[in-house]
């Protein structure tokens, strides 16, 4: 773990503090963008002090609970930062569903002290704009009109420091039940700080947000955009077409998503009607891919393609370096950021060596905080040293390259063996007939448990079930093949564009029966 004084210095401001050092530097920038308008550094500033002194006259203060439903758009990115002004914690819901409804889904014991959302006026899930803040047995609209007392807002926002709760980011869910993973400042600035200097991002930047804002990886986005001083621009929808045309017409530098959406982004060869000449870094996290499929991204989208590796718990873990050939970039998921550090352990707890296969264990300075409302699931989280146990497989290369071999609860156990589901993906995604695949463990009479295969065919491509399993062996091992093959115009997603495991196992055993 590398900490320089700088970083040190850069990660004990918040993201606030930022903003008004932005405003003050160059206020007529624009940071934030959508079709319908452009946000300046010195609009921002005022919208959210606007918010902030508005929730501080509604009675918030420095550590309530704030639900938000996370739009994904300019407001959501406004009003987090200004609870987090005054030292209110946002707890970002995902806006397909009601607030109150997705906070009793996730089975997290949570009471929030105010909620904030535009639900009621049936905005979309990209929408601004009619937000309510419901608290103390009020209700008001909120709209950034100027006005609160400008004295008690500067000391609200004096007393809170990096190392305090920000907000709460709910996992997916996606293989299980959802944890509330607190942050603090300092773990959304610690990212960008550590980013910026590898991806050479910068204020001539233009990023775009696709990702979902009450997601760790869509919220990051926006972190970095603010950390960097370059403009994020909110499309309306995520449609493939209308992104592509969005890239090219707002001339998009920076695009961050997960792998199954680079890969839709070159489907059937339509990114070739667009002039994308634009972009020039990419950051894809958030599920497997291989060599191959990173060649052909790269090749197609013409930018300079960085896996990486992070989760809620922990915001930036590993990265690859914008200036490093195509084979390092290629190879796992990149090397630690320099403020932090990792080791595998073997089963018995012990350290493995190089090469060797274990759990991930993780501490840094975007570690979380905890879970809200949960010490137990914290303790058993993270260490007495520090060290946040991922529960993801993986193991280091002799070039300090880690590489993840899939989730210790994704394991398939056949027969006493285990199978990586992570390495059954990839193996099957190096046939040539294969776009993408996902594979999980379903119920079999032979052996209790057993891969099974939910594959997206190339264009043109047509196969049987038997075809399919008949390729597969030339690459699997006959313990890796599976028992039921699907194949599927697209794989089911989460909201955050990761397979729904979930829905993917039920679909499979619904066949298989």
């Amino acid at each position: 773990m590398t900490i320089t004084e700088i970083k040190k210095q850069q990660c004990e401001k918040t993201l606030y503090h930022y903003l008004r050092e932005h405003a003050g530097g160059a206020p007529d920038k624009v940071w934030l963008s959508s079709e319908r308008e452009e946000v300046t550094f010195r609009e921002a500033l005022r919208r959210v002090e606007a918010a902030a002194a508005q929730f501080l006259r509604c009675g918030m203060k420095k550590g309530d609970l704030l639900a938000l439903r996370a739009t994904r758009c300019i407001d959501t990115v406004l009003l987090s930062v200004a609870a987090a002004a005054i030292g209110a914690v946002a707890a970002l819901t995902d806006a397909h569903f009601p607030v109150q409804t997705y906070l009793r889904d996730t089975g997290v014991k949570m009471t929030p002290d105010f909620i904030l959302s535009n639900e009621e006026a049936g905005e979309g899930i990209s929408a601004g704009g009619n937000w309510k803040l419901s608290g103390g047995g009020k209700t008001e609209d909120v709209t950034f009109a100027e006005g609160g007392d400008r004295k008690a807002f500067e000391t609200a926002a004096g007393e809170v420091r990096a190392d305090e709760p920000f907000m709460i980011i709910f996992t997916s869910g996606s293989t299980g039940t959802s944890k509330a993973v607190l942050l603090s400042h300092k773990n959304c600035v610690a990212n960008p700080a550590d980013a910026m200097p590898l991806f050479g991002q910068g204020p001539a930047d233009v990023a775009i947000a696709l990702l979902p804002l009450n997601h760790v990886f869509g919220f990051a986005v926006a972190s970095c955009s603010l950390f960097c001083g370059h403009e994020l621009f909110f499309p309306k929808n995520i449609d493939i077409e209308y992104i592509l045309k969005c890239i090219e017409q707002r001339r998009i530098s920076v695009i961050y998503s997960v792998p199954t959406f680079f890969l839709e982004l070159l489907k059937d060869g339509r990114n070739r009607k667009y002039d994308l000449s634009s972009l020039r870094l990419g950051l894809m996290a958030g599920g497997p891919f291989t060599a191959e499929q990173m060649r052909f991204i790269e090749g197609e989208l013409g930018l300079r393609l960085m896996p990486g590796y992070g989760m809620s718990e922990c915001v930036g873990i590993s990265t690859s370096n914008f200036d490093a050939p195509v084979e390092e970039r290629a190879a796992g998921v990149g090397k630690l950021y320099p403020m932090t550090e990792a080791f595998v352990i073997g089963e018995d707890g012990q350290r493995l060596g190089c090469g060797e296969e274990g759990e991930i264990c993780v501490r840094g300075m975007t570690l979380m905080l905890g879970y809200y409302g949960d010490e137990a699931a914290t303790r058993e989280a993270i260490d007495s040293e520090g060290f946040l146990h991922t529960g993801d497989l993986g193991y280091f290369d002799a070039d300090g390259t880690l590489y993840i071999s899939g989730r210790k609860k994704d394991i398939i156990i056949r027969s006493g063996n285990n199978i990586s589901t992570v390495g059954v993906e990839k193996k099957i995604m190096s046939l040539p007939c294969v776009y993408t695949a996902s594979v999980v463990g379903i119920k079999d009479d032979k052996s209790t448990e057993a891969p099974a295969a939910m594959v997206v065919l190339k264009t043109g491509c047509a196969r049987t079930e038997e075809q399919l399993l008949h390729e597969m062996a030339s690459v699997l091992t006959r313990l890796e093949l599976p028992v039921k093959v699907m194949a599927v115009p697209s794989l089911p997603l989460t909201s955050s564009g990761k397979p729904d495991k979930q829905k993917i196992r039920a679909m499979l055993e619904g066949a298989k029966r």
